[in-house]
Formats: structure tokens, sequence, C-alpha cells
């Protein structure tokens, strides 16, 4: 190095270039120069809401909301209940939300390239059992499908759940009666946690591996994965916050729900979006169908899910 320094004091200004580059080399040595691009983007705000599938070299594939064709969007106008797309494109495939309604039944499944890959699965009578499809108050233990989710030739890939326990139907009714009450903690809660530092909520939700059925398999399904929901409170009053989704985003917690495929992938993007709602004209004849975590803990009962406060920058590090 000092070789160099004095070959830089000593040198013209022509020679001046060639002395840095042996800087370089010398600090980073096997490494050569590159030069920077221009075209890139070195900084941003993304204000529309994207989805990205991390693939298992770990690149994100993003996507973003897509345009409708003029028969898409006439059918969304004129039955807006019954078909319903919500198209998104990435750089190099298209992906569609599309509702699929049947005699009395009402489903969501995922398009790739024009191609179904996966989608919503009813609940059987039976697939809990005989005795809780004609009465289930007096089936008080283990599990309960909430919903299932299929690929693209009917195999049942992951499934959701519900815990039960005695009086469980008594207990949800009275949730349902007082979720104004559960919504005001809620509200103070995020306030006392906006004060303390941590104003920001994750929820979580255990994911499933299917096929399962309580009616055959009286053991617990197994969990390979979890849902993190995550909503910033912000003060709108006294002594009362208001909560506003942040992201949503799967973990996996087993070698089996990390390698699953792209199509799988694809179908538990569905599941995010339906948690998060849909961006449609009509959102309220377009839910998700089945019960989904709210944060609100009498509304949440059965569903398994955990609650944890954190400050943003917290956050943003757990979920890397």
């Amino acid at each position: 190095m000092a070789a160099i320094a004095q070959q830089v004091v000593g040198s013209g200004i022509g020679a001046v270039g060639d002395v840095m580059k042996e800087v370089g080399q010398a600090i980073n040595p096997g490494q050569v120069p590159q030069q920077m691009n221009m075209d890139t983007a070195r900084l941003g705000i993304n204000v529309e809401e994207t989805i990205y599938i991390k693939d298992r070299n770990g690149i994100n594939e993003v996507f973003m909301l897509d345009q409708l064709d003029m028969t898409k969007l006439c059918q969304m106008i004129c039955c807006p209940v019954c078909c319903t797309f919500v198209p998104l494109t990435s750089e190099n495939r298209k992906m569609e939300y599309q509702k699929i309604c049947g005699l009395c039944s009402c489903k969501w499944a995922v398009n790739i390239d024009e191609r179904m890959v996966g989608g919503m699965k009813d609940v059987g009578c039976c697939e809990n059992g005989c005795m809780f499809c004609c009465c289930p108050c007096f089936v008080c233990d283990g599990y309960a499908k909430v919903m299932g989710m299929v690929n693209a030739n009917q195999e049942e890939k992951f499934v959701f759940t519900s815990k039960l326990f005695p009086c469980w139907p008594l207990v949800g009714a009275l949730g349902l009666v007082f979720a104004g009450f559960g919504l005001l903690g809620v509200s103070m809660q995020g306030c006392y946690n906006y004060v303390n530092g941590t104003s920001v909520k994750t929820i979580t939700q255990p994911v499933y591996a299917g096929p399962w059925k309580r009616g055959t398999n009286p053991e617990p399904p197994k969990q390979i994965g979890t849902f993190h929901l995550v909503q910033r409170f912000t003060p709108c009053g006294l002594c009362c916050a208001c909560p506003t989704p942040m992201r949503a985003y799967y973990k996996a917690t087993t070698p089996e729900g990390a390698n699953i495929t792209v199509e799988d992938h694809n179908i538990l993007t569905l599941v995010l979006a339906l948690y998060r709602g849909l961006p449609v004209p009509c959102k309220c004849l377009s839910p998700a169908g089945f019960r989904s975590p709210t944060g609100i803990p009498c509304l949440d009962i059965g569903l398994q899910v955990e609650e944890k406060w954190s400050s943003p920058k917290q956050v943003l590090m757990e979920s890397k």
C-alpha cells in the first residue's frame, strides 16, 4: 500500500486511474471492479400492494395487479357476486384469482397462465365424522376441518382446522354477540402497546398438510408452516388505536413445508390474499367463505391463533 501511495503522489494525471485500480485490487484482492448499472432504481416507494413468491434459491418473483380484458370486466359489472376475477402479473408469468360458483357453493381458485393450478375445497358433510354432521354440539375434543386447498388434480395439499372443546358452539355464539366489546378491548390494547413502543401486532395461524379427515383419521393433522398476519396500530382517539394491515406472509416450520412446489406456493398466496381482502368492486359480496383470523379473541376461538406485540424494527428483522 505504501508503494502504491508513492505512485499516486508522483504520477501524472493520466496515470491516476491505473494506480487507483491497483488500490482497489489491493483492498479487495481477486475482485474486478464492475461498472454501475445506471438503469437500476436505487430507491423508491411501492404504493400499490404486491405479492412475492420466494423460490428455493431465495429469489423473489413479484406479482402486481394487472388489467382485466373487456369480457371479464363486463361479467364482473353484470354479476359481481358470481363472476369475480383478480388478475396479477410478474415479469415471466400471469396469475389470476377467480371465483367459481356452483350449486349452493362459491369457492376461489387460482390460475397460472390460463391454467388452473388449485383452489378451495368445500368441507364434505362427513369429513369431520358422522357425529359432527348430526350433532356437532356433542363433539367436544379434537379438531374439525374448516377449509382445504387442493391442486389441479383435486389432491388436498393444505388443511386449516379449528380446535374443539366442551360447549364450543355456545362459546362461539357468545363470541359473536360480544364481538363489539372484543373490538373495543383490542383497540385499547393497541393504544397501550403503542405507548410502550410495541405498536405492531403479529397474528400467527398454523398451516397443516393434507389430506386429512377427522372421520377417518383421529390423529391431529401435521403442521408444516405458519401464516403471519401483521397489523400496525395507530392512535385514533382517547385510549383507542385502529389496526392497519401491514403485511402477510408464510413461513415453513418443517422441511416438508419448505420444499413445496411452485404451484403450491401459488395456492397459499390465494389464502393470504383472501385474509387480506381481494381488490374487488364489492368486497362485502366477495368474502373468504371460511373462518379466518381477525385479531379479536372472541371471534378467533378455536383457530389456534397466537398474538405477539413488537416494535417496527423487530418486525422487519423477523420477516426477512
